[in-house]
């Protein structure tokens, strides 16, 4: 009866210390480091430290095997952004000036699919009527792409070359009619703006305070997952630039020579690229 009863006790235990425990994730720990994550401040940087600078602008396409992770089931940028914009957690804006804001009927238009279908006259059934089908809106099927606009900037003072993003705008392609129409902004996120006042639940949030707090799958070992954050700070996606500052303020596809030829246009981001490397790697003496 002793036995019994020690038995009995011994397994309320377990049960009691793995309940205190908790589950997460499918892990047997409870994973709170992630979710405890602040955002690390960029260094103060004045205008007269700033020795060259250079706007770029490039894609981030999900599809490709680097960028993969962005679509990770579990956690997908796509619907994150989604529904922090949806929820009210980020403020949307119509270009990459960051002055005009969006209103959630405009992103409700924009991601509100119609097909136009052929229906039988209730009056005549010999007649047919067209009517306007509405669909829903999926984010990780419908965003495949985000613009990302950043600075390469050199600070004199501290002889350091990096590259601070500017905003991302997650891309999509409408449907009118059933018609597909050309690939175009859901709108423009401030990727780093300053520290949300924890005292105004209204305060705008900006994406690296958002993205801090949500993993990124890691290839190698699942208990050490990057955040979001980490990951477009430490530039782990691969990308393609489509413009660079110029004195036309022009798309590399916009100019003459690559309208009709989108190789030439690919080609000539990537020496964009190759100039940016070159440039960092010029300025040091070994």
């Amino acid at each position: 009866m002793k036995k019994r009863i020690v038995s009995i006790c011994l397994l309320l235990c377990v049960f009691l210390n793995v309940k205190a425990q908790g589950v997460y994730d499918d892990f047997i720990y409870n994973r709170q480091a992630v979710k405890e994550r602040k955002v690390v401040a960029w260094p103060y940087l004045r205008e007269a430290d700033v020795n060259s600078s250079k706007r770029v602008i490039r894609i981030i396409d999900v599809r490709e095997k680097q960028n993969q992770v962005m679509s990770w089931p579990k956690n997908p940028l796509s619907v994150i952004v989604y529904n922090a914009v949806i929820e009210g957690k980020l403020v949307p804006y119509r270009n990459d000036s960051l002055s005009s804001s969006m209103t959630m009927e405009d992103i409700l238009k924009f991601t509100v699919d119609t097909t136009i279908v052929e229906n039988p006259d209730p009056n005549d059934p010999e007649q047919t009527v067209q009517d306007t089908v509405y669909g829903k809106f999926y984010p990780m099927e419908r965003i495949k792409k985000f613009r990302v606009v950043e600075d390469w900037i050199f600070d004199k003072k501290l002889s350091t070359y990096f590259v601070r993003i500017i905003s991302i705008a997650p891309q999509f392609v409408p449907k009118i009619g059933g018609v597909e129409l050309n690939e175009m902004d859901l709108c423009v996120l401030k990727y780093h703006a300053r520290d949300p006042d924890p005292t105004n639940p209204t305060a705008e949030m900006d994406l690296r305070h958002l993205f801090i707090n949500y993993e990124v799958f890691n290839r190698q070992n699942d208990a050490a997952r990057l955040t979001f954050d980490d990951w477009f700070e430490a530039r782990m996606f691969s990308s393609y630039i489509i413009k660079q500052s110029n004195e036309q303020d022009m798309y590399i596809r916009e100019r003459a020579e690559f309208k009709d030829n989108g190789v030439a246009a690919i080609l000539e981001g990537e020496k964009m690229k190759q100039d940016l490397f070159e440039k960092e790697h010029d300025m040091w003496e070994y």
